[in-house]
């Protein structure tokens, strides 16, 4: 799946999902805009995981390159 693609489906999903619960509870618009909000917070740091594994990176931030560890 391509990243767009991640990204638009988090925050379609999120957004969704907080439209169905405000027509459920009759809350509307909190639980679409906190859905919305969740679903743009999931597709940042899905972005940053697909980003970090296209570049090469660990995607916990650790690094093994020079200077790291023993310095004898």
């Amino acid at each position: 799946m391509g990243a767009g693609w991640a990204v638009a489906l988090s925050i379609a999903g999120g957004a969704g999902g907080g439209f169905w619960l405000d027509g459920r509870f009759d809350t509307s618009p909190v639980l679409t805009l906190v859905g919305l909000a969740i679903g743009i917070v999931v597709a940042f740091a899905g972005m940053i995981r697909i980003l970090n594994a296209m570049r090469g990176g660990d995607s916990d931030g650790s690094t093994d390159g020079p200077g790291d560890g023993d310095q004898r």
